[in-house]
């Protein structure tokens, strides 16, 4: 190549240059929704991340443009990847400030680029040598003359724009679960739950129907080999399973699960590589060990009593609208209640494990009532090393009260 272009070599540099506008356009003008769409699934305020994050956002996004078309692909990837990269050292005006919200920040981003890319369309010749590298990939704005970027009427430009999206679309979740969520591995507390088998068979279908009720979860199990001669019974073999969890952190109640419409849009697979959504985000593994995630663990022990001075307002609200766990008993009697709670348990091990670890969620969600946060509640699975002797009280409180006026 000549370090003076011809004319026809400038038209077609700027020809490709104005068909990266379109593409930059249409990535961004699409990547709103995918912002809208995280926050809200995630029930989180849209807040700007901040100038060292919305460029990682950007750069996966081009970058992904690389994987797949060839020579175009390639250097597309590394051309606006690279433009995208320069702007840590020499920041745009337009970005020298703060958003209100990743949205903002990704559409004043998407404007700056199209500002640069019309910048280097508007002297072609003095900008002919000009150069960006990206992940060790450098390419000048000269080989443009040898390229065509697809126009918007051709196939290939919508598959290019699809895979910049997704990878965008990674990208704002990978950075709004790293901000605002955690994994918590929980440990067991007194007998291990233990799913019965052959050390040949590892737990894959108990594992699926798991994930299947609790979605941000993933399950992982170790083979324990009783070491009871006479008394396998009371020390069984099988499965020792450990459960983690995605979500906004674990308490005495709840464990802060991410919601299942914000499972069902990010995971790919359930265990084992079992597909549940091709469209997803992620495999299940990568988001809980190669996104860079806050981790904690967690042990199971009884769920804590009167760790509030008052029942929340949430609470409150179930008890104005008949909702809650006093209301059903008086409804329907505690022995028939239990009698439901126990026949579920025992005709599903997914849900025995679910009320043992997690009882007051798992209780709301089967009886469709609140619990008040003054309570404690215990579940046993009973077994042959592990009895539980139940002395109910004399009687359960009609309605719980609160001395002072709450809005509902």
């Amino acid at each position: 190549m000549t370090d003076g272009p011809t004319q026809s070599q400038i038209e077609q540099v700027q020809a490709n240059l104005a068909q990266m506008q379109h593409l930059n356009d249409y990535i961004f003008s699409y990547g709103q929704s995918k912002v809208l769409n995280a926050y809200l699934l995630l029930s989180e305020t849209d807040n700007d991340p901040g100038f060292s994050l919305g460029l990682e956002i950007l750069e996966g996004a081009f970058w992904a443009v690389g994987s797949e078309f060839g020579a175009i692909g390639n250097f597309l990837a590394s051309f606006l990847s690279g433009i995208v990269s320069t702007w840590a050292t020499n920041l745009p005006p337009s970005l020298n400030t703060t958003f209100a919200s990743l949205e903002t920040r990704l559409a004043k981003s998407s404007i700056a680029l199209d500002t640069q890319l019309a910048d280097l369309a508007s002297d072609v010749a003095r900008n002919w040598n000009t150069a960006f590298s990206y992940q060790g990939q450098t390419v000048t704005l000269s080989a443009l003359a040898d390229l065509i970027v697809p126009p918007e009427t051709d196939p290939a430009f919508e598959a290019m724009a699809n895979a910049a999206l997704f990878a965008l679309d990674q990208q704002i979740w990978a950075t709004v679960l790293r901000a605002n969520f955690v994994i918590t591995t929980f440990g067991s507390y007194g007998t291990p739950y233990t799913v019965p088998g052959s050390a040949d068979q590892p737990p894959y279908g108990w594992a699926q129907d798991f994930i299947k009720s609790n979605p941000s979860y993933t399950v992982s199990w170790q083979w324990y080999q009783s070491t009871a001669c006479c008394q396998s019974d009371t020390d069984p073999s099988g499965w020792r399973i450990t459960e983690t969890n995605i979500g906004t952190g674990a308490d005495g109640y709840h464990d802060g699960a991410m919601s299942p419409d914000a499972c069902a849009y990010l995971f790919i697979d359930s265990i084992g590589g079992q597909v549940i959504n091709p469209s997803g985000l992620y495999n299940r593994a990568t988001v809980f060990a190669n996104l860079g995630i806050r981790q904690t663990s967690e042990s199971f022990p009884p769920s804590q009593a009167a760790t509030l001075a008052r029942p929340s307002k949430d609470y409150l609200r179930a008890v104005y609208e008949g909702r809650t766990l006093v209301d059903l008993i008086e409804q329907e009697g505690r022995a028939a209640i239990e009698a439901r709670i126990i026949e579920k348990a025992q005709t599903d091990p997914v849900f025995a494990l679910d009320v043992s670890r997690r009882p007051y969620q798992t209780l709301e969600k089967f009886l469709g009532v609140r619990i008040p946060e003054i309570m404690t509640i215990s579940v046993i699975l009973e077994s042959a090393r592990n009895v539980a002797i139940v002395v109910p009280s004399p009687a359960m409180p009609a309605k719980a009260s609160t001395a002072e006026p709450v809005d509902i």
